[in-house]
């Protein structure tokens, strides 16, 4: 399998060729403007490192075997850093990865267990990232600022794979609480500024 892969980087600025490659391994691979990634498919959820260094659009689909976009990974404009949460529904499987961009970028598979650790009550951040903590028992809430100016999305999941449940859905700067499900033990962050968490 890992003789046709795609250029797997360890090395900065190699350009992909075709191949394949297991998604949920850590594996890092880089290239420069419009690009298709093929990998093994996988139903395992898992996460992606993207970063991006063009001044356009930055887009991410992972896309199925039957070649048809699934979820909408990456939407930006610009220089990006961030962190998602790939095969988060029910019934996901990734196989390939289109990235429009007009830059350099890179995409890195890492398993659910490297999420951030949002280990305290409160945690910090910017830009999207995915968060793992125990898991939530009782009545639980969680605050929520955000100082962006575009969208505030927080998703938690009980259990990574079926849908999650909508926490915050807000644009601009907010503050807010939201209650925190039981069993609650993975958190997805997409902002564009600088926000913070606080379980209570």
């Amino acid at each position: 399998m890992f003789k046709r892969a795609l250029t797997v980087l360890v090395l900065a600025a190699a350009t992909l060729t075709a191949g394949t490659a297991t998604a949920h391994a850590d594996k890092t691979y880089s290239g420069e403007g419009d690009q298709v990634v093929r990998i093994s498919a996988t139903k395992t959820p898992g996460l992606l490192e993207f970063s991006h260094n063009g001044e356009s659009n930055f887009i991410v689909w992972a896309v199925n075997q039957r070649g048809k976009k699934q979820d909408l990974l990456a939407n930006t404009i610009g220089p990006y850093k961030g962190t998602v949460l790939y095969n988060s529904t029910a019934g996901s499987a990734i196989a390939a990865l289109e990235i429009k961009a007009d830059g350099a970028w890179t995409a890195r598979f890492k398993p659910v267990t490297k999420a951030r650790c949002w280990c305290a009550g409160t945690i910090r951040g910017e830009g999207d990232q995915v968060l793992k903590l125990s898991p939530t028992r009782g009545l639980r809430t969680v605050s929520a600022a955000h100082k962006g100016e575009s969208n505030f999305i927080v998703f938690g999941y009980t259990r990574v794979g079926p849908y999650g449940d909508l926490l915050f859905n807000k644009i601009d700067a907010y503050k807010g609480n939201a209650l925190l499900p039981t069993g609650t033990r993975l958190v997805t962050v997409k902002a564009d500024g600088a926000w913070s968490l606080t379980r209570r």
